[in-house]
């Protein structure tokens, strides 16, 4: 996904199933800061955790029922 598309208070959908909100992106594009919103009964990743993920973890734009995978 392209992540200069990105803003923050979107929602997107990680590789491992996690839903997070997006607190920021690197100016690289690199890494994208994120709140976890679900992590996927994950216990080492509680909800409210927040984390510098790479960019290429961020597969889709969530858009409430349904996500979108935008390049």
């Amino acid at each position: 996904m392209n992540t200069a598309k990105l803003s923050k208070g979107d929602q997107v959908t990680l590789s491992d199933g996690s839903l997070a909100e997006v607190l920021g992106v690197a100016k690289d594009n690199g890494t994208v800061n994120v709140r976890y919103v679900d992590s996927m009964d994950n216990p080492e990743i509680p909800p409210g955790t927040v984390a510098d993920v790479q960019a290429e973890e961020v597969i889709a734009l969530y858009e409430g029922t349904h996500s979108e995978g935008a390049t």
